[in-house]
């Protein structure tokens, strides 16, 4: 088969959730399908800025095209227009505004999409939220599925995207907490779907005494890891932190943070912000931490929260993600925080009762091991594109 995925931003440095995802599929898809990615020639997802050369190139051998950013988006001025289309009423014209300065506007890509769909014999498209799924999927529904990472947030009610999800011959959730969600909102059950996730590899070893040492660490380390950005709950994360530090019991603990930064991080001296690091030094970070802390309000399924269970280290996450909560729920691999206090009782927790701590680590590990490996993963992708192209579920 030749397969198409649609993609708003890929490529070495591009560190999104979906975009990571999809890389990972393209290298296993491509070990028996012809794979093009279909994308564009950004790197970052708040300016759209052309950073990569438009056209082919190749990617862990796989045919990569590359379409221009027709506008860079302008961030306030887009963030005024979003509290307008979110809290007012307003029509869908509007919405389509909204959409296009959402970005990333890639006109180019649409315009391939109509001359070439029928050169593919499937196309799959991730993440909902951005133009060239908004805009592309339609155009291709007949032989497209849908990798949505939907998560309860105000663009998801918008009216534009009810078409979207009931177009799709096939939606590929990644928890059943998602398709929950997409189904209580667009009532689409009609459409096929699954639960599909994605596979976690194994980390690599990681050096625990050489990271303190190289960064002179001593005392308890909470993890951060993943973009350090507002919309990830990182600022609630810092104002707890940083109070909680003034406290005798957690004096001596450290905040490692491992991501790109897209806010401004306090300058504190139990704070230590690394930046985007080798896979390396992320191994190096998890086998040193004691917990990883996950306070993003918004996910549809967490890549680094299943990376640290996978290390056996026990995940503290927000309350206000029900997806993160279900996860500590179904597999016991750590506590949930709703406040300040809350989070001050789990880290308590954990420095108390360490055998605790470790065994639910271990339930971690076991539950990600079971149930995010790439052989389950991959047979569900084959038949769901094997039935596309096939012409079955249409």
């Amino acid at each position: 088969m030749r397969v198409g995925l649609v993609v708003q931003r890929y490529g070495d440095g591009v560190d999104g959730g979906a975009e990571v995802h999809c890389r990972a599929v393209a290298k296993r898809l491509s070990q028996s399908h012809e794979v093009h990615v279909l994308t564009t020639c950004a790197k970052d997802y708040l300016s759209w800025q052309n950073e990569f050369p438009p056209g082919r190139s190749k990617l862990d051998e796989i045919e990569v095209l590359r379409f221009p950013v027709a506008r860079k988006r302008r961030v306030r001025w887009f963030n005024y227009l979003a509290r307008k289309i979110y809290d007012h009423p307003h029509t869908i014209d509007s919405e389509w505004r909204w959409l296009v300065r959402q970005g990333p506007y890639t006109p180019a890509l649409l315009e391939y999409l109509m001359e070439n769909h029928p050169k593919y014999d499937a196309f799959v498209f991730w993440t909902y939220l951005y133009f060239p799924t908004a805009a592309g999927l339609p155009l291709v529904s007949h032989k497209s599925a849908l990798v949505p990472t939907a998560h309860d947030e105000a663009p998801l009610y918008l009216s534009l995207f009810r078409p979207l999800f009931n177009l799709p011959r096939h939606i590929l959730f990644n928890t059943q907490a998602e398709r929950d969600l997409v189904h209580q909102v667009f009532q689409n059950q009609r459409i096929p779907s699954s639960v599909v996730g994605l596979g976690i590899d194994p980390p690599l070893a990681g050096d625990a005494a050489g990271f303190r040492k190289k960064h002179n660490l001593e005392g308890g380390i909470l993890l951060f890891m993943g973009r350090i950005d507002v919309k990830k709950g990182c600022q609630e994360m810092f104002d707890y932190f940083t109070s909680l530090a003034e406290q005798p019991a957690f004096k001596d603990l450290s905040l490692v943070l491992v991501g790109k930064e897209r806010m401004q991080v306090p300058e504190h001296k139990r704070i230590l912000s690394l930046g985007f690091v080798s896979e390396q030094e992320k191994a190096d970070a998890l086998s040193a931490a004691d917990a990883l802390i996950m306070p993003s309000p918004h996910e549809s399924l967490s890549m680094v929260t299943l990376e640290a269970s996978l290390a056996g280290k026990p995940v503290m996450v927000t309350e206000k993600c029900e997806v993160l909560v279900r996860y500590i729920e179904n597999s016991g691999s750590g506590l949930t925080y709703d406040s300040k206090d809350d989070l001050a009782a789990c880290l308590g927790k954990l420095a108390a009762q360490p055998e605790a701590a470790q065994a639910m680590g271990l339930r971690g590990k076991k539950f990600v091991e079971k149930n995010y490996h790439w052989d389950r993963v991959m047979k569900l992708y084959e038949e769901v594109l094997s039935e596309i192209a096939s012409g079955k579920t249409a």
